[in-house]
């Protein structure tokens, strides 16, 4: 259970090596996705993790990789944005000392591999129950642990796809913003891992802030940022007993879409928790997580 606490309140922070170009184009630009059926594109998700120190210094490390082909099914009006997910890797990492990230050790998890489920988007944010409906099929009848440590990694890149679907023709000159406001938190349980997290979220301001390139393809750059949000998590212990986490979730980040495709081509996303726990004995233990993902194409 220790291992798993652990693992649960550590993330991390990947360089942002794109620098913005300073010219303004003078058509408006289109941002919105524009795949057609049969278009596929491979990604990777890169995930560190980490432990942070009172003073804000790194203390531990983990890292994670998901592998997943997207196939473009649909996307107009009617149906919105629909893509075929294939899972074709999953590997999770260790927790490490920081002065030892050099050695970076993970471990395949075979029962993710071959997946296939549908991501889809639409202008109205999809909802369930009180929940966003991020349309991952793993809180059921998958290995408890693994199943978490997908949804954990995969939401990021998730969340940013909205994002970019929401704002794809709102954004149209670089200085534009525009306010998305997330409907319902943030929130998922899996058995005999997460009895609950939640992050009640905060509304994400995005900004087209200039013009760049990815191996050479030109690109908008828009940033992300998002005020501090109320966060808990419910962490199993036992059937009859659980470890309540309370704080605060921030996030920012950035993504890069292709002025051709209108794909995102690039993306960060940075979560950093502030949590708490009071014991019995009324002491309070504190947490420091940052948490960076960052999404990447495999071929280019």
């Amino acid at each position: 259970m220790r291992k798993l606490f652990l693992v649960l309140l550590v993330s991390s922070a990947s360089l942002w090596a794109q620098s913005v170009l300073p010219q303004v184009p003078k058509e408006t630009l289109n941002l919105a996705p524009r795949c057609q059926r049969g278009d596929a594109q491979a990604y990777s998700i890169k995930v560190e993790m980490l432990l942070l120190d009172n003073d804000g210094k790194p203390t531990s490390i983990k890292k994670n990789r998901i592998d997943y082909t997207q196939l473009c099914l649909a996307n107009n009006p009617d149906s919105g944005l629909i893509y075929n997910i294939t899972v074709d890797s999953v590997s999770v990492g260790s927790l490490q000392a920081i002065d030892e990230s050099g050695y970076e050790s993970r471990s395949i998890i075979d029962s993710l591999m071959g997946l296939n489920f549908r991501s889809q988007f639409r202008p109205k944010i999809p909802v369930t129950g009180n929940c966003y409906d991020f349309g991952i099929p793993l809180t059921t009848g998958f290995p408890y642990e693994e199943a978490w440590e997908f949804i954990d990694d995969f939401l990021p890149a998730k969340i940013m796809e909205q994002l970019h679907y929401s704002v794809g023709s709102r954004l149209s000159k670089v200085g534009d913003t525009a306010t998305i406001v997330w409907p319902k938190p943030i929130c998922y349980s899996i058995k005999k891992v997460i009895n609950e997290s939640q992050v009640e979220q905060k509304p994400f301001k995005l900004t087209l802030t200039g013009l760049t390139t990815y191996r050479g393809t030109p690109c908008a750059n828009v940033s992300v940022i998002s005020a501090t949000s109320p966060y808990r998590v419910e962490i199993y212990s036992t059937d009859t007993t659980s470890f309540k986490w309370i704080g605060t979730s921030q996030t920012t980040g950035e993504f890069q879409v292709s002025l051709k495709a209108g794909s995102i081509v690039y993306a960060k996303m940075s979560e950093r928790l502030d949590i708490s726990l009071t014991r019995s004995d009324k002491q309070v233990k504190t947490k420091r997580v940052l948490k960076n993902t960052e999404l990447v194409p495999r071929v280019w």
